[in-house]
C-alpha cells in the first residue's frame, strides 16, 4: 500500500498542513516525522531507519519541508530513504547544493545561466577588493539562510568592514554581492521541469527585502504571459541543481536583463497559493504520485532544457 511521509518540525506550518490534507485527500496514509527524531542505521549493508525507537518501513514518497538549520541533517535523511527506495521530492545532494547560496551560484554560473556579480570571503583579506569592484551600498548574505534571514545592505565601507569582522570572528563565511535597485523580484514556481505559478513581489517602504516575511507584497503572474527566456532559466536552474522542486528568484539587473538570485528547495507555498489562489499542495502530490506511477527512476525523470 503506497504511503508518504513529510520531513517537517512545524506540524502546524502552512505548508505542511496544505501538502498533509493533499495527501489525505487522495486517501494516502500519511506521517509527518520530526527530521531530528529519526536514527538513519547502516548494519550488514543494508539501510534502516527508525524513529522514536520503531523500525520504519519504507514510504512511497518522501516530502521534505526541512528549514535551513537542519539542511545537512535533512539532505542526509533524504539519502537514506532514497537508498531504501522511496521516491523523494528533491534528493539529498541537490538540497544541500541548493541551500549553500555561492554553491549553488557557482552551479549555475557554470550551467551558462546568469548570476550576480558575487564575492565569497572566508576571511577579511579580500574585503577591500571586493568593495572597490562592487561599490556601495552591497549586499552581505550568510551562505545559508531563507525568508530574508541573514540578508542585509550595507550603505557604507565602515559598516561592510564592522559586519565581515564580526561575522567572520563568530566562522561564518560572508557573500558580498552588487546591489540591484529594483524594488521588485519574481518568484517562480517550478515543479518536474514546468513553471506552474509565478509572483512578482515588491519590497516595503523601508525595507529593500521583497522576502513577504519581511513585509514585502505580491500580486499574481500568469507564467505563460512571462518572458520565454526567464521561464527557461527558471527550468534550467532546476536542472542544474538537479531538483524536482523549488522557487526560483530572479531580479532585473538594472541592464535590460535579470539575474538569478538563488533558488530555494523547499518553498513557502503560503504566499503564492495567496495570491495566485491555486491549489499548489494538490498539483505537487499529483505530480510526485504520477513519478511514481511511471515507474521512471528518479534521476532520469529531470525534464532536459534546450
Amino acid at each position: 500500500m503506497s504511503s508518504a511521509v513529510l520531513l517537517s518540525r512545524h506540524p502546524d506550518l502552512y505548508s505542511t498542513r496544505r501538502l498533509r490534507a493533499a495527501l489525505e485527500e487522495r486517501w494516502v496514509p500519511v506521517r509527518i516525522l520530526h527530521p531530528e527524531r529519526c536514527v538513519a542505521v547502516l548494519q550488514e549493508g543494508k539501510t534502516i531507519l527508525y524513529y522514536e525507537e520503531e523500525l520504519l518501513t519504507p514510504p512511497t514518497w518522501v516530502i521534505p519541508r526541512i528549514g535551513a538549520p537542519l539542511t545537512a541533517l535533512g539532505a542526509r535523511l533524504l539519502l537514506h530513504f532514497q537508498q531504501m527506495g522511496s521516491l523523494c521530492l528533491n534528493p539529498g545532494k541537490a538540497l544541500a547544493q541548493a541551500r549553500d547560496k555561492f554553491l549553488s551560484l557557482q552551479i549555475l554560473a557554470a550551467a551558462g545561466l546568469p548570476v550576480p556579480d558575487t564575492w565569497y570571503l572566508a576571511d577579511g583579506s579580500g574585503l577591500g577588493g571586493a568593495l572597490e569592484q562592487l561599490g556601495v551600498p552591497v549586499v552581505s548574505k550568510l551562505l545559508a539562510g531563507s525568508q530574508g534571514v541573514g540578508v542585509n545592505l550595507i550603505e557604507s565601507p565602515s559598516a561592510a568592514r564592522g559586519l565581515a569582522d564580526t561575522l567572520l570572528h563568530l566562522q561564518h563565511e560572508l557573500i558580498l554581492q552588487r546591489y540591484l535597485p529594483g524594488r521588485t523580484d519574481l518568484r517562480l514556481l517550478v515543479l518536474y521541469g514546468q513553471v506552474i505559478a509565478a509572483m512578482e513581489r515588491r519590497a516595503g517602504s523601508n525595507e529593500f527585502r521583497s522576502n513577504l516575511h519581511c513585509g514585502g507584497s505580491a500580486r499574481a503572474l500568469d507564467p505563460g504571459q512571462l518572458d520565454l527566456r526567464l521561464r527557461e532559466w527558471a527550468i534550467a536552474a532546476c536542472v542544474a541543481l538537479d531538483l524536482d522542486f523549488a522557487g526560483v528568484d530572479l531580479m532585473a539587473d538594472g541592464k535590460g536583463g535579470y539575474v538569478i538570485l538563488e533558488v530555494n528547495p523547499v518553498p513557502s507555498l503560503e504566499g503564492i497559493e495567496g495570491v495566485t489562489g491555486l491549489d499548489l499542495a494538490g498539483q505537487i502530490v499529483a505530480a510526485l504520485m504520477e513519478q511514481a506511477s511511471s515507474a521512471v527512476p528518479q534521476q532520469s525523470s529531470r525534464v532536459p532544457v534546450s
